[in-house]
């Protein structure tokens, strides 16, 4: 895997990230997939994914289970084995 680039200082974003690992699942219309939420904001979340037949436009559901979550989302970008959610429902309060 390449590793991540550090993020700048600065970024524009609405919400504040939190780092996390948590074990999750992808849900679309075609397919299920296990991923990990790397980090997570009021927002959207960063997947660790296998990227393949995921698009950018796609509508998911991701669940996690250990912590009884479910989020709506949309797929916003994908790179190598990553994927940027943006909710599309709020999220519970982190």
């Amino acid at each position: 895997m390449i590793p991540r680039p550090k993020l700048l200082e600065i970024e524009n974003r609405d919400y504040k990230r939190h780092a996390c690992h948590w074990p999750a699942v992808l849900l679309t219309d075609n397919f299920n997939r296990s991923c990990v939420i790397e980090d997570i904001s009021n927002g959207g979340c960063r997947l660790l994914i296998n990227t393949g037949k995921l698009v950018s436009g796609d509508m998911v559901k991701i669940q996690v289970p250990a912590r009884k979550l479910s989020f709506s989302g949309k797929v916003v970008w994908l790179h190598c084995e990553e994927a940027g959610i943006k909710f599309t429902s709020k999220p519970a309060k982190l």
